[in-house]
């Protein structure tokens, strides 16, 4: 996955791609854990094996999950910077109170 190219706009105009990007991640991450605990639930217990990937697959599934909290911890992060940074935008192109009196 290429990563959107950041525009030369404000940090906000940034800051809202970062919270969009990081919204695909946390949906691919999300995805990949039910791929993981796909895998380790229709593994067969029979064989040494099998069990030994049962466990892998159970681990895999735990820490791509816990990335998938970072990750949305990191874009609640964001998007608090987003809000801040609009905050200290000046407000362009719109009229003044009383413009045109």
């Amino acid at each position: 996955m290429t990563p959107a190219p950041l525009a030369a706009g404000s940090p906000a105009d940034q800051l809202a791609i970062v919270v969009g990007e990081l919204g695909r991640l946390i949906g691919h991450l999300e995805d990949a854990a039910v791929v993981a605990r796909g895998l380790s639930d229709a593994t067969g217990w029979q064989a040494t094996a099998a069990t030994a990937f049962h466990e892998r697959a159970t681990r895999w599934a735990g820490d791509v999950s816990g990335l998938g909290c970072l990750a949305q911890t990191a874009r609640a992060d964001a998007d608090l910077a987003w809000g801040r940074a609009l905050m200290t935008e000046p407000l362009t192109g719109l009229p003044f109170l009383g413009a045109g009196r």
